[in-house]
């Protein structure tokens, strides 16, 4: 499929598709390519063909590892789609794609309905303002009902989702949907492939209308005159009603509701009619937030001084190109065109730009406002969250927020003579995952990975020994821990030493004391220099705590310097280390240890299995709730008890019971 240029901006849709794992997200996505003509055969994720989910390791495995962007064409509008993970290992996949997506499909289980990381994705989604649809899958299977789903969102997530559509049966049964607003019946009974279906006309029952006037009221908050037609018709025009609903999506007052089953091919053209006439273009979303020397501004998408923004970075291991996925704002992107990276002061080129489609690409020779593209020929120096614009308006946008790694192993060669090759590969993988970390003891000469969790750390050394070919030796993962302060300190401190003919002096004071957010506040007017030897020294002590020397979080600074025109900012900074340093230790310093709120899903028979179970690791039991039949035992427990905890559950409930981490947080260690 060729990629079109220059298309206009109204029809255009960047949106992702967003979902607990194994909700069928991949499989969705594999649909809309197939049905749009963007592939040819319908891939099928546990058989490892799905388009999207490329790798190696998500072939295996039958989960999306890595955010994936392709692009496909609908009835004359550009559709860009990342296909996002499920697992909570990978959320930085989810975050850094929200950041610069338009709009979302977020997929729930008929049978399984609001799970744990729907929750998780869904408040991430809310976060960001995204505007949303909602795909309820599997209404094929034993057990499905979309009722579960949408009391689900208005209990759990305090959503009211609005029913587009009713199903032509249920489970094995199920057959097509009833569009309420179209007043039609889909129904795919006439090929396996789905790509063949039937339109009927259908006329509203004692069950339907409910559901009808419910749109109907909706939408006339966005166009009174609806109202009135329907009160004189019994009808309105489904075009009429499809624009006042758009109004309110675009809003976030609104989230539509359709249904299908991804894996048996029906429902998804419905779903693709609504992602273009529902979804917002990118003019229709709130402009973007960044700085300019120092003064808020606000990008909207458009014409202008180029403004993008790298939410990506992946390294080709064969050809050693880095490819930089971009969102375009505003202006555009040509081999001509003279790219500034206000962060690191540089400007440069790209030497080509592509149009990706999963692993594979399409190179083009214009971004313009609204492409999500991949550059190649960037500076090296560039990094995930870098503004891309130009030299006489260096615009700086909101960097994408990356959440603190919290997982570590120790790894290190087979062969001695691999060690260079190994830290070039960690340092690769630490360029396109900004949550992995790496670092080496230098007593032990091994390296530390650090990551979101062990199947996080997992995939990785998987990609070294399979992507690369090289062996390693692993330890056993453990947790990181933090640190913080419980009081208030305070100290003061001088400097004063002479180096090369200089006398470097500074005095400092500086008050500690706990908050929930790591900030810190300057009291006095100062040179900028000395400003930012604080903020140093500030970031420096914070990252070795007194007690173990893990980063230390949740502590507030407020610096006084009186200021000297003979202090130097070498002699300040050094003051202000020894001052914070002394101050933290005065706030009596404790060890906080990473806690997961998990969710545990089994049958009623293994409930007190399960409770014995978490107790015995230290959980500590916050509810246990039924749903539908199936117990659920949401629980907190140390992070580190989880390592072998889906092995432990399978063997108290005969594989039937299941968990998954909602959320992790760090608390004051017991031991």
């Amino acid at each position: 499929m060729e990629v079109k240029e220059g298309l206009d901006l109204e029809k255009v849709r960047n949106i992702g598709f967003i979902a607990h794992i194994d909700a069928g997200k991949t499989t969705t996505t594999e649909r809309v390519l197939y049905y749009t003509g963007r592939i040819h055969r319908l891939g099928n994720v546990d058989e490892g063909t799905a388009t999207t989910d490329w790798m190696i390791q998500e072939k295996e495995r039958g989960i999306t590892i890595t955010s994936a962007a392709t692009v496909c064409f609908w009835k004359g509008y550009q559709i860009n789609i990342i296909d996002t993970p499920g697992h909570v290992d990978f959320t930085i996949e989810v975050e850094r794609s929200l950041k610069v997506l338009d709009g979302l499909v977020v997929i729930f289980s008929a049978v399984e309905g609001v799970e744990p990381q729907s929750e998780t994705v869904w408040r991430q989604a809310e976060r960001y303002k995204v505007p949303r649809l909602i795909f309820i899958n599997k209404m094929d299977r034993i057990g499905a009902d979309f009722r579960r789903v949408i009391e689900g969102l208005k209990k759990k997530l305090n959503v009211d989702p609005l029913l587009m559509e009713l199903p032509i049966g249920i489970e094995k049964d199920f057959v097509g949907v009833i569009h309420l607003v179209e007043r039609k019946k889909y129904i795919w009974d006439i090929d396996e492939t789905g790509e063949k279906y039937r339109v009927e006309d259908w006329e509203f029952d004692e069950e339907s209308i409910p559901y009808y006037e419910d749109i109907i009221l909706r939408s006339s908050e966005y166009d009174p005159e609806i109202l009135e037609i329907y009160e004189k018709e019994g009808f309105v025009p489904p075009e009429r009603v499809k624009k006042a609903l758009r109004k309110g999506v675009i809003e976030n007052r609104i989230f539509p509701v359709f249904m299908g089953s991804a894996l048996k091919n029906k429902g998804i053209q419905p779903l693709i009619d609504a992602i273009v006439e529902l979804l917002p273009s990118p003019l229709d979303v709130p402009p973007v937030h960044g700085k300019l020397r120092g003064e808020d501004v606000y990008i909207h998408t458009g014409k202008g001084n180029l403004v993008a923004q790298v939410f990506k970075i992946q390294v080709d291991p064969k050809g050693k190109n880095k490819y930089f996925y971009t969102r375009v704002y505003r202006g555009e992107i040509t081999f001509m065109t003279k790219i500034y990276n206000p962060r690191t002061g540089e400007t440069m080129r790209a030497t080509r730009i592509y149009k990706m489609h999963a692993n594979k690409k399409e190179q083009i020779q214009k971004a313009e406002a609204g492409d999500i593209v991949a550059l190649v020929g960037l500076s090296d120096k560039t990094i995930t969250g870098d503004t891309l614009t130009v030299i006489e308006e260096p615009v700086e946008l909101d960097r994408i927020p990356f959440p603190e790694p919290l997982v570590s192993v120790a790894l290190e060669p087979k062969k001695s003579s691999d060690e260079a090759q190994l830290e070039e590969i960690l340092n690769i993988f630490a360029v396109e995952d900004p949550s992995l970390r790496v670092k080496k003891d230098e007593s032990t000469g091994q390296f530390i990975l650090t990551g979101m969790g062990k199947l996080h750390l997992d995939i990785v050394i998987d990609r070294i020994i399979r992507d690369y070919g090289l062996e390693v030796r692993v330890g056993k993962p453990y947790v990181s821990y933090r640190e913080t302060i419980t009081g208030r300190g305070y100290a003061r401190a001088e400097f004063k030493k002479e180096a090369m003919d200089v006398v470097h002096r500074g005095i400092v004071e500086v008050e500690v004391e706990s908050t929930d957010e790591t900030s810190f506040e300057i009291e006095s007017e100062l040179p900028q220099e000395i400003r930012e030897a604080l903020i140093s020294s500030f970031r420096e002590v914070l990252e070795f705590g007194p007690l173990m020397g893990y980063p230390m979080v949740k502590i507030k600074a407020k610096f006084k310097v009186p200021y000297d025109p003979t202090f130097t900012p070498l002699g300040v900074r050094a003051a202000s280390i020894k001052a914070l340093q002394e101050a933290i230790q005065n706030a009596k310093p404790i060890l906080l240890e990473p806690y997961a709120l998990i969710s545990v899903m089994t049958p009623q028979e293994y409930l007190g299995n399960i409770v014995e179970l978490l107790s015995s690791i230290d959980g500590e039991i916050k509810n246990i709730y039924e749903e539908f039949g199936t117990q659920f035992v949401d629980a907190l427990v140390p992070l580190k008890q989880t390592f072998d905890l889906a092995n432990d559950l399978r063997s108290a409930s005969q594989g039937r019971a299941t968990y998954t981490i909602k959320e992790v947080e760090f608390l004051p260690s017991k031991g």
